[in-house]
């Protein structure tokens, strides 16, 4: 066998796979933070994204997904609705709350609406 046949190192290092999430992966997206020069003249990131870092260590990029999350959570809960439409898409079956009726399945938003508008 060529001495070059086979490469050098353990080929099961590295990050391991999680059953879990088989499915799914994580996509790279770029988050511009603001930076300004120092007295030195060197560029510095935000002091409050440093401040961030700081508090949440290594674990801040998960704490970012956490908070997006709830914050769209938030959203949902406050502007939309849910009819029983099938789940497609981003939006999926959430109406705006401006609109009382579904265009798809012609469901209201509630009895409510369905007096006032019909």
């Amino acid at each position: 066998m060529d001495m070059w046949h086979k490469m050098a190192g353990n080929h099961n290092s590295g990050r391991k796979k999680d059953p879990m999430s088989e499915y799914s992966r994580m996509g790279k997206k770029t988050l511009y933070i603001r930076q300004t020069k120092n007295l030195k003249g060197e560029w510095t990131d935000d002091p409050l994204f440093q401040w961030f870092k700081r508090i949440h260590g290594s674990l801040w990029q998960k704490q970012l997904r956490t908070w997006m999350r709830m914050d769209v959570e938030r959203v949902k809960q406050k502007s939309y609705w849910q009819c029983q439409c099938p789940n497609k898409g981003v939006q999926g079956n959430y109406i705006p709350n401006r609109i009382p009726k579904c265009p798809t399945c012609n469901g209201w938003k509630n009895e409510l609406a369905k007096l006032r508008y019909e």
